[in-house]
């Protein structure tokens, strides 16, 4: 796990979006305008957030609430590490002022499937609810209905929050976070996208592998070939050189991708005869690469340049 300092929050969320968000990439506007409102508060609390992407979709929490027990915050944090398989991108982020219009902050990359168990275990009691209107606050049991309707007296609903029951115990969780998220390295954010783009492509060649291995028998429509689709996330964020990748790190000779008639998706696809009982090949290095590293091994190298000064020293 790294930090990544003094970035341009947006755009760097949105960087991390796309290698991993195929679907609902809408809800990410929701999140700017969180992150903006956030930006312009005065309270501390507000400055810390925990975001993840989704194949289908973000969320953008207060880790506050994250941290309370039975909010929405809460429960739905869990959720996609208690009941689903997705695969989740998970980042603390710290918002520190704006530069040039930009908001600026601090990521710190999270480990979803250990951070939602930390949250589950770390958690504090809230029992109580505040309901914030435009002439003051009300509190009541977080159990009783309440539906945001203008009050007589108070005016205009504006916002809820939930209410620690041990506000010093919340605090003491919020402070331990900070400090282990100030233990992580410091990484560089546009290789931290290059790797998550590159286990994008990994995983789903390491998925289309173990499918193949798992099928008894051909599986096309006419029975000559084994086949797997490509997972609809991946073909909707890959471009064609991904895709080509792919191919090349699936290691079969009788490989083909193809559309089916009457169903939809790309499949990969292989001939019964061929022997599924094989790993995925390593990546194959760019050509383009290598050309250009070796370039620069073999150029000669250029003797300083002459100066002024240099000229005049006897």
């Amino acid at each position: 796990m790294n930090r990544f300092e003094n970035v341009d929050v947006l755009a760097a969320l949105e960087q991390l979006m796309r290698q991993n968000t195929a679907f609902y990439r809408n809800d990410f506007e929701i999140d700017k305008e969180i992150i903006r409102q956030a930006a312009a508060s005065d309270r501390a609390e507000d400055k810390t957030l925990l975001w993840m992407s989704r194949p289908s979709g973000t969320y953008c929490f207060r880790e506050r609430d994250v941290f309370l027990q039975d909010t929405r915050q809460h429960n739905t944090w869990r959720f996609y590490g208690e009941q689903t398989r997705d695969r989740i991108l998970a980042y603390a982020v710290e918002l520190t002022g704006k530069v040039g219009g930009k908001i600026r902050g601090n990521l710190y990359e999270l480990d979803y499937p250990q951070h939602f168990r930390h949250v589950a275990a770390e958690a504090v009691q809230a029992d109580t609810i505040i309901l914030h209107y435009e002439k003051g606050n009300r509190e009541q049991p977080a159990s009783l209905y309440f539906d945001g309707r203008p009050d007589p007296k108070l005016g205009a609903f504006l916002r809820y929050e939930a209410k620690p029951n041990e506000p010093e115990n919340l605090r003491e969780v919020r402070r331990q976070e900070q400090k282990g998220r100030e233990q992580l390295a410091s990484g560089d954010f546009k290789a931290h996208v290059t790797a998550l783009h590159d286990r994008l492509i990994r995983d789903e060649a390491q998925r289309i592998v173990a499918e193949m291995k798992g099928l008894s028998a051909p599986n096309s429509p006419n029975k000559t070939h084994f086949m797997v689709e490509l997972s609809p996330y991946f073909t909707q964020i890959a471009s064609s050189r991904d895709t080509d990748r792919l191919f090349s790190m699936l290691p079969y000779k009788s490989l083909v991708f193809t559309g089916m008639k009457d169903r939809h998706g790309i499949y990969a696809m292989i001939g019964k005869d061929e022997s599924r009982d094989k790993e995925v090949r390593r990546p194959r290095a760019s050509i383009r690469k290598q050309l250009s590293e070796t370039k620069q091994a073999q150029a000669p190298k250029k003797a300083p340049a002459r100066t002024k000064k240099n000229e005049l020293e006897v």
